[in-house]
Parts: C-alpha cells; sequence; structure tokens
C-alpha cells in the first residue's frame, strides 16, 4: 500500500512530503483519502475518488490540514470549482494553502481535464456522493481566507469559508492540462 518517499518536488511542502505514499501512483496519500478496512480486511484502504468524511470533518474541526495532518497557521485554503468558490460552500476540507497548491499538480483529478475519476471495477466507482458534482469543472479556484465554519450534513459535510483575502482561478490549456499560471481574482 505505502512505499518510502522519493524526493518532492521542491515545492510541495515537507508536511505533505512526509506522508506515505501509494505504492501505485508514488503520490502522497492524504489522511481524508484512507478508509476504514472492508470485509473481513483488518487494513485500512486507500481510495483517492473519495474523502473520508469522518476524517475531514475532525481535521478541519481541529483546524489541521485535510492533505498532511499537520496544524494549520493563520491562512487556510480551499480548493474547489469556480461556482463552489462564488456561493462560498465546499465539501472539500481546507488544507494550508501550499499543500492546496501541490493538490493542483499532484492529484490527476485535477491536474488533467480528461482524467476519468475511478475505474468502472472499483467499490463505488461512479457513485456520487450526495453533495458532489458529476461533471468535471473547466478549472478550480484557489480560495485563501482566516476562518471557515463547519456545517454537517446528511452524509457529508459542508465546510462555509469566511470572506476570501485572495482567490486564483486555474484554467485548463488546450492540452487538457491545468495551467500552471493563475488568473489572481
Amino acid at each position: 500500500m505505502t512505499v518510502p518517499a522519493e524526493p518532492a518536488p521542491p515545492d510541495m511542502p515537507a508536511s505533505l512530503a512526509a506522508r506515505p505514499r501509494d505504492e501505485r501512483r508514488n503520490l502522497p496519500i492524504p489522511p481524508v483519502n484512507i478508509h476504514p478496512a472492508l470485509g473481513g480486511s483488518t487494513f485500512a484502504r486507500v481510495d483517492f475518488t473519495t474523502i473520508n468524511t469522518v476524517s475531514s470533518t475532525e481535521l478541519a474541526a481541529a483546524r489541521s490540514c485535510s492533505l498532511c495532518a499537520e496544524p494549520m497557521g493563520y491562512w487556510v485554503a480551499f480548493l474547489g470549482r469556480p461556482r463552489t468558490a462564488e456561493l462560498m460552500r465546499f465539501t472539500d476540507p481546507p488544507g494550508h494553502p501550499g499543500c492546496m497548491r501541490s493538490a493542483l499538480t499532484l492529484c490527476p483529478h485535477i491536474a488533467i481535464a480528461r482524467h476519468r475519476r475511478a475505474r468502472a471495477d472499483r467499490p463505488g466507482a461512479g457513485v456520487i456522493p450526495a453533495g458532489s458534482h458529476g461533471d468535471k469543472p473547466t478549472g478550480w479556484t484557489l480560495g485563501i481566507t482566516r476562518q471557515y465554519r463547519i456545517v454537517p450534513a446528511q452524509g457529508f459535510t459542508v465546510y462555509l469559508p469566511a470572506p476570501f483575502r485572495t482567490t486564483q482561478t486555474y484554467l485548463y490549456g488546450p492540452d487538457g492540462h491545468l495551467s500552471d499560471r493563475a488568473a489572481a481574482g
């Protein structure tokens, strides 16, 4: 399930680089993607396609990063669809600004426009959790704020950030990859 960490890209926060890595993808495993064991297994399972609601809510309540599990400082970041940022209602938990910026390039679902979320033979594949959207957005918005509220809902949690101090919108280019240049907002 995990492999030793390889040298991290220079812009990856050390706390994210120190996370256990998925052996197939060689990606850091965020704590919110670790799920309880299924069936008779005694081992937790990693699923990058779904968020562990219990873990993500606990981390957010403790003001810890959803990607590295370390305490967040003064600023926190939310990453979501442009419409999600406009409505200021997120179903993905907050994290360090640096960790969230790393997610823009590390997470294939975010970084590549045509990337499929999951194979059909995986448990839960094709299931869209309550509060989620099925269509791929044309880009992503990263919002930086200081505070947020947590609202439990039926089967998921909604995160309500305070007004953003800054936002950056990242769009997919003609090659289908997320642009590395943000349009500041």
